[in-house]
């Protein structure tokens, strides 16, 4: 388990410290890779998701609303994913 801070604005001014804990293990809600870290857009996506970049070939994505697109955008960085868990690089 790990401990992400982030700033909450309570109002114009106000603002508040508050500190999340998370399983850096659980997996990120967009590419189902382990989160690791949390990120700006939370502790559920993954820093690259979330920067909408793969971790492993820093291709460029972009993950559209399932009523958009009816999920094929998210099958298809899904499937990116998968192809790169079974084409592991080595070194």
């Amino acid at each position: 388990m790990k401990t992400a801070r982030y700033t909450v604005y309570k109002g114009s001014t106000e603002t508040e410290e508050i500190e999340v804990e998370y399983d850096e293990n659980a997996p990120c809600q967009v590419c189902e890779e382990p989160v690791m870290e949390a990120s700006v857009g939370g502790t559920s996506i993954c820093p690259w998701c979330d920067r909408g970049i793969c971790r492993y070939c820093r291709v460029d994505m972009m993950v559209l609303k399932e009523e958009i697109d009816r999920g094929r955008s998210l099958k298809g960085w899904r499937d990116h994913m998968k192809w790169h868990r079974e084409h592991p690089v080595n070194g």
